[in-house]
């Protein structure tokens, strides 16, 4: 009977690893699977020693805030992975507790598979050699990854990007009538849902003035749809699902939308949208004197261009998110174009289904 550990940090690598937990269960009903995650992956089939979903953080500041219980998820890890002595460790994003993990297994000779490697592109390349020298196969998202990666003992491999197989290829709708659909996609992480909701109550009556609109909110888990509910009780806001984003996304005028993987999402739904983030300003500053990449927004990094608006730290205010609104509800062909950016996206990042080739490498361990 075969063991995998799984680290996972986040809402997107928890989706991804209950992806490759249940096709991996399906080629044997008898492996282990042992995990740092969340709902998703606890759904698959996997214990769950942690939920390290609820600890998701971004920015030096916010960091420090979970720092204790990370202390605690590394010694569970550590005392589980010598105690349970799993065949492979998969780990899944999150490079600040990922990396130190994945160096712990090399020194216990554990093979180590790393999908959805550190962003090595935007912050700098001292984490891809380091990476390189204690896993046994990286896997890329990204096809320009793979070349930070070379040179270490890691087999490196892209296997296209996860939202290319998940979003359907957009199709072109146009809308009737005067009322205008958005959908508010506040994140995943506590403190930028707060930090989102700040600027949006104070949006959506500046707008209501203005036009006609329906809000729709996606909540990332079940704990954040009760916390949305609650905050948004005030508000003409839906809340809806996280596996709903699908079934709403076709034919909306625009989303609003906390950077992260659901910007990719959206643009190849082909739906309009401006990037927002408010992070502490200290936290904004470092960022933009350690980033390489010009943008934040992943829909901008993979065109190289801004297709869609950035509204990052203080430019992200009640006021500005109005105009960048305007601008976009106001220009008859952004639909359009939007789509067109769309098919082109799919077309820089499609590599067939990423999750059956990272459950093929995991298997050939078990």
């Amino acid at each position: 009977m075969g063991k995998v550990f799984v680290s996972i940090g986040d809402v997107s690598g928890d989706y991804y690893g209950g992806e490759i937990i249940y096709l991996l269960r399906q080629k044997s009903e008898e492996t282990e699977f042992l995990a740092l995650g969340g709902e998703k992956s606890e759904k698959a089939g996997a214990r769950l020693l942690y939920p390290t979903v609820s600890l998701s953080t971004v920015g030096l500041w916010e960091v420090l805030s979970t720092l204790g219980e990370w202390k605690k998820v590394w010694r569970l890890s550590q005392e589980a992975i010598e105690r349970e002595h799993p065949d492979v460790v998969l780990l899944i994003d999150n490079p600040g507790f990922n990396l130190r993990l994945a160096s712990f297994c090399h020194k216990k000779k554990i093979p180590v598979i790393y999908f959805v490697p550190p962003q090595v592109w935007a912050w700098g390349r001292k984490r891809a050699s380091r990476l390189s020298q204690c896993a046994d196969w990286i896997l890329t998202i990204f096809p320009w990854e793979v070349d930070y990666f070379q040179g270490g003992r890691a087999q490196v491999e892209w296997v296209g990007h996860p939202a290319t197989h998940l979003i359907p290829q957009a199709q072109f709708s146009r809308l009737e009538g005067d009322k205008k659909r958005i959908i508010l996609l506040p994140g995943s992480r506590k403190k930028e849902i707060i930090n989102y909701l700040t600027v949006i109550k104070k949006f959506i009556p500046l707008l209501l003035r203005e036009r006609e609109a329906e809000f729709t909110m996606i909540a990332a888990s079940q704990e954040i749809q009760k916390l949305l509910e609650k905050e948004m009780v005030d508000f003409p806001v839906t809340i809806k699902e996280r596996k709903e984003l699908l079934s709403v996304l076709p034919g909306s005028s625009l989303a609003i939308s906390s950077s992260g993987t659901i910007t990719l999402e959206v643009a190849l739904a082909g739906v309009p949208q401006i990037i927002v983030y408010r992070v502490a300003f200290l936290t904004f500053l470092l960022a933009r004197l350690l980033m390489e990449k010009t943008f934040i927004g992943l829909p901008n990094i993979v065109m190289e261009e801004e297709i869609s608006p950035e509204l990052i730290g203080r430019d992200f205010s009640s006021s500005r998110l109005l105009r960048e609104v305007e601008k976009i509800l106001s220009d008859s062909r952004s639909g359009e174009k939007a789509l067109e950016f769309s098919l082109k996206i799919r077309e820089k990042l499609n590599r067939g289904n990423p999750f059956e080739e990272v459950a093929q490498v995991v298997s050939e361990y078990l």
